[in-house]
């Protein structure tokens, strides 16, 4: 039989890493959907750039698989910390190994594309190419003026960029001193893309006060590192709760194991007492019978 403290002492840390993992897969559930949250923000600003990094987009839709996973994973967990299964909660743990190496590996990824030199030098290829083919061609870029309008930035490095562009479709009017109309202060609201107005652009108008003058390469950098290190610090968060679970998930586990090894071995043991009192009590009976037997003879012996 195992020691009455020992048995105490195992279902008392039953208890407690039971509590505690508990405590831990409520956060670790709300971590994975603040994850799937941020990475759905993120989505909104870095869908229209997919063009400019595909291993940005990549790393954004790592985040979002590992945002489910987390969810899934911790629905599994509390279903183990519930039942007390063995298989649930070895696969908890299995799982959320798994996981630790995956977010470790897209922060690193994360981390190196949030260096704003590389970033913006990225953009800065990536705009300046459609401004010079506006140049080349006199066609009109949808891309720039949607850019422009959304997070309110007016050409690659600086207004200046647009200068000298035919930007209007004529490639004999040079622009010289203007701007597009989605440069201007309020064109979120007021410009048409499909109809262009580039009235508020004009030289004679276009004055800092009633146009955008920073470059969108800068604009837009800042706007991707903003949310690239919100997910980066949603996934952090995430990579250190998920060290703590598997770490209280292996206590609770080997606890567990614990207990129901020491309560099979009492049932064995128990067992075997049932079997070795079953079998003294046959001998008992059979001694009693042999008593029985002889005393039967003797008292006819004497008769």
């Amino acid at each position: 039989m195992a020691p009455p403290y020992m048995d105490t002492q195992t279902k008392a840390a039953i208890v407690c890493f039971k509590c505690g993992l508990a405590c831990f897969l409520l956060v670790f559930l709300a971590a994975g959907i603040t994850m799937l949250v941020v990475a759905a923000v993120a989505n909104k600003y870095l869908g229209q750039f997919e063009e400019l990094n595909h291993d940005l987009v990549s790393a954004r839709n790592l985040c979002i698989v590992i945002g489910l996973f987390v969810t899934l994973t911790g629905i599994v967990g509390i279903a183990g910390v519930v039942r007390e299964n063995c298989c649930l909660l070895l696969s908890f743990a299995g799982i959320l190994g798994c996981l630790f190496v995956l977010s470790v590996a897209a922060g690193v990824s994360l981390a190196v594309l949030t260096s704003i030199g590389t970033l913006r030098q990225k953009l800065t290829d990536f705009l300046g190419g459609r401004i010079l083919n506006v140049k080349k061609t006199a066609v009109r870029s949808k891309v720039m003026d949607e850019l422009q309008m959304q997070i309110k930035c007016c050409g690659d490095v600086s207004y200046r960029d647009w200068f000298g562009v035919p930007f209007a479709g004529n490639p004999n009017d040079t622009h010289s001193g203007d701007v597009p109309g989605s440069c201007c202060v309020g064109a979120k609201d007021n410009f048409d893309i499909n109809k262009p107005d580039d009235s508020c652009g004009k030289k004679d108008k276009a004055q800092n006060s009633t146009i955008y003058t920073t470059g969108c390469s800068k604009r837009v950098a800042d706007v991707l590192n903003g949310h690239l290190l919100q997910i980066i610090g949603a996934g952090s968060v995430v990579i250190f709760l998920e060290a703590v679970g598997f770490t209280l998930s292996c206590c609770l586990l080997r606890h567990i194991r614990r207990r129901d090894s020491a309560d099979e071995e009492d049932r064995v043991k128990l067992k075997l007492i049932k079997k070795r009192e079953k079998k003294m009590k046959s001998k008992e009976a059979k001694l009693k019978k042999r008593g029985q037997e002889s005393s039967d003879d003797l008292l006819s012996e004497d008769h």
